[in-house]
């Protein structure tokens, strides 16, 4: 099992990698300030806020059916507890 906040780590970094973006320059283009970001990317909270997952799809160009659209988001597999 992971958490939502891992699952969004997980696709965040995907789409990253993808397109070739820096968790700086995320930060920079999402307004989503360091220590939020610090504490999804090493799992230090299970859930996540959907401004906050709305802001990075923002920034992928995507809408956010398109950005939970992803194996990550499989909730067999997500804890919700």
């Amino acid at each position: 099992m992971t958490t939502l906040s891992k699952a969004f780590a997980e696709r965040t970094m995907e789409l990253m990698i993808k397109h070739d973006k820096s968790k700086y320059r995320l930060e920079k283009d999402t307004g989503i300030n360091h220590s939020t970001l610090i504490k999804i990317f090493k799992d230090g909270q299970k859930d996540v806020k959907l401004s906050t997952i709305a802001k990075v799809a923002k920034v992928f160009n995507m809408t956010l059916g398109e950005f939970l659209t992803s194996k990550h988001f499989d909730l067999k597999n997500i804890d919700l507890e």
